[in-house]
C-alpha cells in the first residue's frame, strides 16, 4: 500500500493556534472548507478541535463561542501516524482508536492531516485493480 506522504494533497495544513476563541476557530474551519483543525501552540503540536467537537463541548453545554478558547475544548488524545507508514497502518490506527481523521508528522513536524475517505479511496483503488488482474488471470485461459 501507499505510503501517506504519496496521499498527502497538498503541503498546506490548516490549522488554529492555542488562544485563538472558538468563533474564529469555526469561521476558519468554513472558510477552509475542513471538518478539523490541527491545534498548534507555535509549531507543537497540541491537540485537534473538530465539528463534533463543536457540538458536543460547546453547543452542547451552552458555552459562549465568542469567549471560549480553543485550549479549552480541544480533543489532546492524539492519533497520528509517521510519514513513511502505509495507509493500511494509518487505517488501522484510526480503526482501533475509532476516529475519522489522522494527524500525519514527519519527524516532530505536523504535514498533513488524512481523512477516512483518503485513505479508503486508496483502498478502493487498490481492489479494483486486484480484480483486473485476476479478471484477465481468470478469462484468458
Amino acid at each position: 500500500m501507499d505510503e501517506l506522504k504519496n496521499l498527502l494533497k497538498s503541503s498546506e495544513v490548516h490549522s488554529v493556534q492555542t488562544g485563538t476563541k472558538i468563533y474564529d476557530v469555526v469561521k476558519f474551519m468554513a472558510e477552509k472548507s475542513v471538518g478539523i483543525v490541527p491545534v498548534l501552540d507555535g509549531d507543537k503540536l497540541v491537540g485537534v478541535f473538530s465539528e463534533r467537537d463543536l457540538v458536543k463541548r460547546i453547543i452542547a453545554v451552552d458555552k459562549d463561542v465568542k469567549e471560549t478558547l480553543v485550549d479549552e475544548v480541544m480533543s489532546t488524545n492524539l492519533v497520528i501516524a509517521k510519514i513513511n507508514e502505509s495507509s493500511a497502518e494509518a487505517l488501522a490506527k484510526m480503526k482501533e482508536a475509532k476516529t475519522r481523521h489522522i494527524l500525519v508528522i514527519d519527524g516532530e513536524k505536523l504535514v498533513g492531516v488524512l481523512s477516512m475517505r483518503d485513505l479508503l479511496e486508496v483502498d478502493l483503488l487498490q481492489c479494483k485493480t486486484t480484480v483486473e488482474v485476476l479478471n484477465n488471470y481468470i478469462y484468458s485461459k
